[in-house]
């Protein structure tokens, strides 16, 4: 007994059904390639130092400003200072690694 499948999906794998609609997409003509390792790395080590330095920043700043005893205000400074450096430098990073990916990916298409 042979049973009837026209409710099945298709098995064509360039359709794509988002709530009803069949979409068709285009082949991708290259794989994304992701930063090197080493690169990761040193992105990663240059937003702890950037927070780092934030942190002593904020701390020195409020410490300097202080005639008194004022470790909790300077705590508080120097917890702001380093999210503060480290959300900067981590924007940048994350800017010149997509860049950089562009960059190799754009390289790499016209070798061929």
């Amino acid at each position: 007994m042979q049973e009837n499948h026209e409710n099945d999906e298709p098995s064509d794998t360039s359709v794509t059904k988002f709530g009803g609609n069949s979409v068709d997409l285009p082949s991708a003509d290259h794989l994304f390639t992701a930063p090197s390792r080493p690169i990761q790395a040193f992105s990663f080590l240059a937003i702890l130092i950037g927070g780092l330095c934030g942190g002593l920043i904020g701390y020195a700043f409020t410490d300097l400003q202080c005639s008194d005893s004022c470790s909790d205000l300077s705590g508080i400074s120097a917890i702001i200072g380093a999210l503060v450096g480290a959300g900067g430098v981590g924007i940048v990073s994350i800017l010149v690694l997509r860049a950089v990916t562009e960059w190799r990916t754009k390289s790499d298409g016209d070798s061929k």
